[in-house]
């Protein structure tokens, strides 16, 4: 059964597991999908913990729900964070000022396909060892 929620579209062009930072100690556990407009992020559903490490395995093959939506034209940088040993932490700060905290498993492989994308909508510029800044294209 699907709904209208878990339906879309578009052509995913990457896909990968991972997680959602809510604050600073807090992650759930999430799918991200990346089409040609917008990275889409399916939370997993928390239940799945109380099972432990084999939840968290079954988790993974869930559907789980929409929570995020992040289109790519309102992308202002994305950079490789750090959060403890982890270093396949996208940081993705938006026009508007909103920061989001993304751990990708498949990182290398999603931010090359991110760029890619974030170049159909501006300009993606160096900005720094793994950091990126998208710069709207220049109107004629």
């Amino acid at each position: 059964m699907t709904t209208a929620l878990t339906t879309s579209t578009e052509l995913v062009l990457a896909t990968s597991n991972g997680g959602i930072f809510k604050s600073k100690l807090r992650m759930h556990f999430a799918r991200f999908d990346l089409t040609a407009t917008r990275i889409a992020c399916y939370q997993k559903s928390s239940i799945w913990l109380a099972f432990g490490a084999l939840g968290i395995l079954i988790s993974r093959y869930t559907a789980g729900k929409r929570t995020l939506e992040l289109e790519l034209g309102k992308v202002a940088s994305i950079a490789r964070g750090k959060h403890g040993f982890n270093k396949k932490i996208l940081d993705v700060t938006m026009t508007d000022g909103a920061k989001h905290r993304l751990s990708i498993d498949r990182f290398d492989e999603f931010t090359a396909q991110l760029r890619e994308q974030l170049g159909r909508h501006g300009a993606v510029v160096p900005a720094g060892a793994d950091q990126w800044s998208v710069r709207a294209p220049a109107s004629a």
